[in-house]
């Protein structure tokens, strides 16, 4: 089966320097239309950049990440484990330690530094990866686009790069091993699986983002219904006021006649 030219440019450009992703995307984009893949061409011009986090984690997810997971996989059956308040204890130890040693792995855009904002975004990220299934999937594929805003909602447009499949992570301590094993072709099975876990992250931005206006709506509502209260109770005080005042009225005028 024949490697598929926006999923194999997908996994390099992403992988790529920072400064170099959108002159070799228009290159590639650009070759494509040549070779008359225009469907191709069309699918790899529309990749974005990656924000600066989400290149720094797509650059940490080909690097030596297994601490983290096995950290995350830990955590994750301490709190399922019910009860056991020094196993959990000992897990959630274990994957800070993993998530601060990314952090200060975390390579530099464009030979910049992280500002301390972003250290703190890609440290969310990475506490996400160790704890939830969807987010670990988007940075395992290392094709991320955006990082998780606060409070853990993903922004409202895409996170990871339609093409998610990743390249072979095997021996993920040595680097992302050789271009021939890069290029071969993948097993439909993991495409279909990394196609299911983008979409999945997805849905659950889309119902963060609904859950979100709900709660404003809500407390507009709240505030709405506190304020008609407040309105009626002032109107019942402003009619008791209207119908003393129009009852002494009347014993003034009874008593002058």
């Amino acid at each position: 089966m024949a490697a598929d030219p926006v999923d194999e440019a997908a996994d390099r450009l992403y992988g790529l320097p920072f400064e170099a992703f959108v002159a070799e995307r228009d290159a590639v984009a650009k070759e494509l239309r040549k070779a008359g893949e225009k469907d191709a061409a069309a699918a790899i011009a529309k990749l974005a950049k990656p924000s600066q986090v989400a290149w720094a984690a797509n650059q940490l997810a080909r690097g030596g990440v297994e601490e983290l997971l096995a950290a995350g996989a830990a955590l994750r059956e301490a709190q399922l484990g019910g009860g056991d308040r020094e196993a959990l204890r000992a897990a959630t130890a274990s994957e800070r330690r993993a998530v601060e040693a990314l952090v200060r792995a975390a390579p530099q855009p464009g030979g910049r530094a992280l500002s301390r904002a972003a250290l703190d975004r890609l440290r969310a990220l990475l506490h996400a990866v160790a704890r939830d299934e969807d987010v670990r999937a988007a940075f395992v594929a290392g094709r991320l686009v955006e990082e998780p805003e606060g409070g853990g909602a993903w922004p409202s447009g895409g996170v990871v790069a339609p093409a998610s499949t990743p390249a072979s992570r095997g021996g993920t301590k040595g680097g992302r091993g050789s271009s021939k094993a890069r290029g071969a072709a993948r097993p439909d099975r993991e495409a279909e699986a990394r196609r299911e876990a983008a979409e999945r992250l997805e849905r659950e931005a889309a119902r963060k983002r609904e859950e979100a206006e709900r709660r404003k709506l809500e407390r507009r509502l709240r505030a709405a219904r506190g304020a008609a209260d407040d309105a009626r109770n002032r109107l019942e005080a402003a009619r008791d006021a209207y119908e003393s005042a129009t009852h002494e009225v009347a014993r003034i005028e009874e008593q002058l006649s």
